[in-house]
């Protein structure tokens, strides 16, 4: 996960095939819908 967050400029996140995030590497690390899907943390609506 490293590596992909080091090289990217912009990334889209899939959770069970749908769209969750879009953005920068930062704005991502701390989506809570990415959390929970990846991390296994709830997310906060």
């Amino acid at each position: 996960m490293g590596l992909v967050m080091d090289i990217s400029d912009h990334l889209v996140v899939l959770d069970h095939g749908e769209v969750i995030a879009q953005g920068k590497p930062a704005e991502i690390q701390q989506n809570p819908l990415v959390l929970a899907a990846y991390l296994g943390t709830e997310a906060v609506a």
